[in-house]
């Protein structure tokens, strides 16, 4: 951030940082949950606060925007670090719209449905073709489709501009009705047995150290 700011200030900050894989939730260890943790609720704390420090001290006017889910308001099984965390970036969101808002600094969030992106399908559809993986979203959901990443992105672009400038503290769903249609998360897998959750591991692991080898 030194360096940005030496460059020119940022006067937005998008928050979209994600960790999040299924899992049954005793078969979690605390380094699991705090692979997600670390990420998306200390990581998104930890730039907010350290920006909007900067923009106080300066006096500058600014917009941050965090990137949620909608099971921030009904919970998810089987995914519940990621539902923990972003369900705390909403309370942060909320509060310091109202302790930042006279100061200058908007904060709002947005919670997305099912936008298809490789890391959704290999983590949390772990082996499954992509026409597969979204199927039942399509079905369930009132429109009868998923997210188009310029929907989400024309949204963000708006919420972080001076046309939206009375907006703060807001969390606003971009899912099609879909969670008020059928609760958004992944409460069917209650049924899953064993051998399916040892399939899902297998393929988590097997995206995990695809990721890692193509870093380097």
């Amino acid at each position: 951030l030194d360096r940005i700011w030496a460059d020119a200030p940022l006067t937005g900050l998008v928050n979209n940082a994600a960790g999040n894989f299924l899992s049954r939730s005793e078969d979690l260890s605390l380094k699991g949950f705090d692979a997600i943790a670390n990420t998306v609720f200390r990581g998104t704390f930890a730039l907010t606060h350290n920006c909007s420090r900067r923009w106080l001290a300066e006096g500058r006017r600014a917009s941050v925007l965090s990137i949620l889910a909608t099971w921030i308001w009904n919970g998810s099984a089987f995914t519940v670090p990621s539902a923990m965390a972003k369900s705390g970036i909403k309370t942060m969101t909320q509060s310091l719209a109202v302790e930042w808002g006279g100061r200058g600094i908007r904060l709002n969030a947005i919670a997305p449905g099912p936008f298809p992106t490789e890391g959704v399908r290999a983590r949390l559809r772990p082996g499954m073709s992509e026409d597969d993986a979204f199927a039942n979203a399509r079905h369930d959901n009132p429109m009868g489709r998923v997210g188009r990443p310029s929907e989400l992105a024309n949204l963000a672009a708006f919420l972080m501009s001076p046309g939206a400038e009375f907006i703060n503290g807001e969390i606003i769903a971009i899912d099609g009705a879909g969670w008020l249609a059928g609760g958004g998360n992944f409460a069917h897998l209650r049924h899953w047995g064993d051998a399916e959750w040892a399939e899902a591991r297998s393929n988590i692991r097997a995206a995990d150290a695809a990721d890692r080898s193509a870093r380097g």
